[in-house]
C-alpha cells in the first residue's frame, strides 16, 4: 500500500495525519503544498483543504481519504481488522 499525504509544514491536522501514520507504522510521501503549484493546484482540484491523504488500493487505483478525521477513522479500522486476525 502506498500513501500520500499533501499538506504543509504549519498545518496542525497535517502533522496529527503524519503521527498517526508513523504511529501505525506506515510509510507516506509528504507532499508539501507550498512547495510546489502543482501539489497546491491538485488539492484544489480534488478537496480544497488540507490534508488530503490518497491511498493505493490493490488494483493500483488512488483512493481519497479525505483529511484527518477520515485518516484516523481509517486507520482505526485498519487496526481493529488486524488485531482480529
Amino acid at each position: 500500500m502506498r500513501v500520500v499525504v499533501y499538506g504543509a509544514s504549519w498545518c496542525e491536522p497535517c502533522a496529527k495525519v503524519k503521527d498517526e501514520l508513523e504511529a501505525a507504522e506506515i510509510p507516506y510521501v509528504f507532499r508539501d503544498i507550498d512547495s510546489s503549484p502543482v501539489f497546491k493546484n491538485y488539492v484544489i482540484e480534488v478537496q480544497d483543504t488540507i490534508p488530503l491523504v490518497q491511498l493505493e488500493s490493490n488494483n493500483g487505483n488512488w483512493v481519497d481519504v479525505g483529511g484527518y478525521e477520515d485518516t484516523k477513522d481509517l486507520l482505526d479500522i485498519i487496526k481493529f481488522v488486524v488485531s482480529e486476525d
